[in-house]
């Protein structure tokens, strides 16, 4: 599949406007949000924190049967289903009173995060698109990287003008009108008439009801014994942990080596526009040169990018170029991540069951996420920012060395069968 066709394809552009209004209306729900609900609930700000901190626990934890599902061809009702679900659940924080409610809403929209964002939706194209499934994954982040840009001044309007509230039941809204007929659609085996989708579909029961089951171990255990799994799990867990643990005390960070409040500001808010730059620059890379960009080396290159950022910030003077320097290299790699993860996990362990093993990889990446503002939080407090700096350069320079070593353990085994 060239890259016109997957510009053409309707199925990849619902997806990617379903990633983006999901995104936008579930998970960056907090930042615009969190002092609305202190002020609302009293609360603190880290007792509110917590919340997402359990919800991508949850998210870790079902992961793994989000990608089963997706593997049994569930994907379109996983993914319909989960985003309806949010829905709900998000209706319903507008109701509660008390923390415990609180974190238990939360726990169960993570389940929802397991089927509805990223993950499901790459292991989705992977299975569809195979080798091609690159393209329409860096096509679905090119939109979806907009989602905190649309989340934000939109719950911010409504907070300012009505309520918190009102912002919830505006995207309910829109998730259940425009952003689950869309991923119903855009999960669809292929773009055709409502009789040849009936069929289809009753062709697959069939052969669901008559092909023999593959048992959970048998598909998973062969791929946690190898040494690859383990070097690709801890190269792909890197990421995250840095990026939680500069995400969350950014602005500290920034105003630690000499910028004012509003200039840490500005500069923060230059990450996420480099996040979509970076993957507006490998798509038309891919494109102009008709060259497929080894993952492997795109990864230890951001990874390198990353530990550049630290330790300039570090060593600089503070200086307007030195921070510029720091938003870029690290904007950057955090866009390309979420493209690099999938792509990558099928260059080394394989594309067959690719739903469980990409979930089953991608524990450690959710995990760290979740627990890296409380371990940067704790470095800042018992040491400094700086700290916080050379931890995160040392985590990149960990994730060069694991995904160097997957090199050398394909190597040994080339021929492996490890799916």
């Amino acid at each position: 599949m060239n890259t016109r066709e997957i510009w053409t394809d309707s199925r990849i552009w619902a997806l990617a406007l379903a990633e983006t209004t999901i995104w936008a209306g579930i998970f960056y729900v907090f930042p615009p949000l969190i002092l609305r609900w202190n002020d609302h609930f009293g609360w603190s700000i880290s007792e509110i924190s917590l919340g997402l901190t359990f919800a991508l626990v949850a998210s870790a934890i079902t992961s793994v049967l989000a990608g089963r599902l997706i593997d049994k061809g569930w994907s379109k009702l996983l993914m319909t289903g989960s985003s309806l679900f949010a829905v709900i659940l998000m209706l319903l924080l507008t109701q509660i009173t008390e923390l415990w409610q609180f974190y238990l809403l939360w726990i169960l929209t993570g389940v929802t995060f397991a089927g509805c964002l990223y993950d499901p939706c790459f292991s989705h194209l992977t299975r569809e698109f195979d080798k091609d499934a690159k393209k329409a994954i860096i096509m679905v982040t090119l939109f979806a990287g907009f989602a905190s840009t649309i989340s934000y001044p939109t719950y911010s309007f409504f907070s300012d003008n009505y309520s918190w509230e009102a912002g919830i039941y505006f995207f309910s809204i829109l998730i259940c009108l425009f952003t689950a007929p869309l991923f119903w659609y855009g999960t669809s085996s292929k773009d055709s008439g409502f009789k040849e989708r009936w069929f289809s579909y009753k062709a697959n029961q069939f052969e669901k009801s008559t092909t023999p089951k593959t048992p959970f171990s048998s598909t998973i255990v062969p791929v946690i014994k190898t040494p690859v799994f383990w070097a690709l799990f801890a190269g792909l867990a890197s990421f995250p942990i840095n990026q939680g643990m500069l995400g969350s005390q950014i602005f500290p960070i920034l105003e630690s080596v000499g910028t004012s409040k509003n200039q840490a500001l500005i500069f923060a808010s230059f990450i996420g526009p480099m996040q979509v730059v970076a993957r507006l620059i490998l798509f038309v890379s891919e494109s102009t040169l008709s060259k497929n960009i080894s993952m492997v080396h795109a990864a230890i290159f951001c990874l390198s990018c990353l530990a550049i950022s630290s330790l300039i910030l570090v060593l600089g003077t503070g200086s307007t170029l030195t921070i510029l320097i720091f938003v870029v290299l690290q904007g950057g790699p955090q866009g390309i991540v979420s493209i690099i993860k999938p792509v990558l996990t099928a260059e080394l362990l394989g594309r067959s069951n690719f739903g469980v093993v990409a979930s089953t990889v991608g524990i450690g990446s959710i995990l760290s996420f979740a627990l890296s503002p409380a371990i940067a939080g704790v470095i800042a407090d018992k040491w400094s920012y700086d700290s916080v700096l050379m931890t995160t350069f040392s985590i990149s320079l960990i994730g060069i060395v694991s995904l160097l070593l997957t090199f050398k353990f394909k190597d040994k085994n080339p021929d492996f069968d490890y799916i």
